[in-house]
């Protein structure tokens, strides 16, 4: 695991290599299989979760990864209100399911791998089994139907 030291300039060093680095290359480092954790310099806090947030939404363009009208009752429902924790857990559960079924889906079919998504994969030496990808379609599309079904709840 790579620790990356975030400073109160903003800036990121990378203890490894011994160098400070920007999201983009810190995106790279990721997208070539490196784990990483990411710490205050000062306090040593972690703040893994926010500078891959931060990555996500600025790297890699996913500024319509939440609806607008999420985000706003996320915020308008701050600290305790009890919309702010039930929105919260519900969408924390939705995500880690889909991170818990791509991550199955990326162990099942060899091309699915976010490791390398630039470099083609080697050709397996034995061929996936039609039922396990079959399997893995269905996993997909019951994922979809019950976050479809988790945004139609969060949005009343």
């Amino acid at each position: 695991m790579r620790i990356i030291k975030k400073y109160s300039n903003r800036r990121l060093y990378d203890t490894s290599a011994s160098a400070y680095l920007n999201l983009e290359e810190l995106a790279a480092l990721i997208r070539g299989g490196e784990e990483i954790e990411v710490v205050d310099a000062s306090n040593g806090e972690d703040l893994t979760r926010a500078v891959l947030l931060q990555v996500v939404l600025e790297v890699q363009g996913a500024r319509d990864l939440l609806p607008v009208g999420l985000l706003h009752r996320l915020i308008r429902f701050h600290g305790d209100h009890p919309m702010q924790k039930l929105a919260t857990r519900q969408l924390g559960a939705g995500l880690e399911l889909l991170d818990a079924q791509l991550r199955q889906v990326e162990r099942s079919v060899p091309w699915a791998s976010a490791a390398r998504p630039d470099v083609a994969p080697e050709p397996a030496a034995r061929a996936e089994p039609p039922a396990q990808a079959s399997e893995a379609g269905e996993e997909l599309d019951a994922l979809r139907d019950r976050l479809a079904a988790l945004e139609e709840r969060l949005k009343r």
